[in-house]
């Protein structure tokens, strides 16, 4: 980081500061940077634990999300028959708010950690199933005909010819799904949870203590920040594998 951007973040923080100093904003709606330091310092224990049963969280429904919505797409965008029932039905269930659902999922799995996972696995499917499958669809249909007439293999084919191809789009619906699920095990914790981020999120703003708050929104960022970085990690390992299946053929 250079010196100019180290000023403007002292400066955004020295205003930051001085906002809440002089009571420009009540502390009901804004917490300055040393009272959220002052909550690192006195319940950074506690949110470190929290933040570690919100890995956990993320990292199942992630694991889950992408092996239902990538295996979906793939067989759906395949056979036409399936493309062409799955798709809508895909688009209209992907179309109701999601929120809508959890109190189903409260009643099924309780709330604990599963209904969390739960939750947020479906949020993250239908983006990365509709998107696999709209990218392998949607390739023409030749390469497949290529694929038979060199004598490739159903599973050659797949890996080495049409995922390849629809990478592109199947990388876009791992981009939201994976956000989808960051936000919705935060989220169901926020309504109904024993532990986590959102959990804490959501108790110390019933007791206003503004700047654990604050505290929290930053420990979720953090969240959103890490798994973003991980996808982008794979993104880029992945396009590489892309361009050297491409460079083969």
């Amino acid at each position: 980081m250079t010196i100019r951007g180290v000023l403007v973040i002292v400066i955004i923080l020295g205003m930051w500061e001085a906002i809440r100093r002089f009571n420009i904003v009540g502390p009901l709606l804004l917490a300055s940077p040393s009272e959220i330091v002052d909550a690192l310092v006195t319940s950074g224990p506690e949110f470190f634990l929290a933040l570690r049963f919100t890995f956990v969280e993320i990292a199942t429904a992630l694991t889950v999300a992408w092996i239902l919505g990538l295996g979906t797409g793939i067989v759906a965008g395949m056979i036409p028959f399936l493309n062409a029932t799955a798709g809508p039905l895909l688009s209209s269930l992907f179309a109701v708010p999601l929120i809508t659902w959890y109190p189903l999922f409260m009643v099924w799995f309780g709330i604990g950690m599963t209904s969390k996972i739960a939750y947020a696995v479906v949020s993250g499917f239908f983006p990365i199933a509709i998107n696999t499958m709209n990218g392998i669809h949607g390739l023409d249909r030749r390469y497949s005909v290529f694929a038979e007439a060199i004598g490739c293999s159903r599973r050659q084919a797949i890996f080495r010819i049409l995922l390849p191809m629809a990478l592109p789009s199947i990388m876009s619906g791992l981009r939201i799904g994976t956000a989808l699920v960051v936000i919705g095990v935060l989220v169901a914790e926020m309504l109904a949870s024993l532990g986590g981020i959102g959990f804490l999120i959501s108790y110390y703003r019933s007791i206003y203590a503004t700047g654990h708050v604050y505290l929290g929104i930053l420990f979720a960022l953090a969240c959103a920040l890490f798994t973003n970085w991980g996808l982008s990690l794979i993104e880029r390992r992945f396009t590489h594998w892309r361009d050297l299946q491409v460079g083969e053929r």
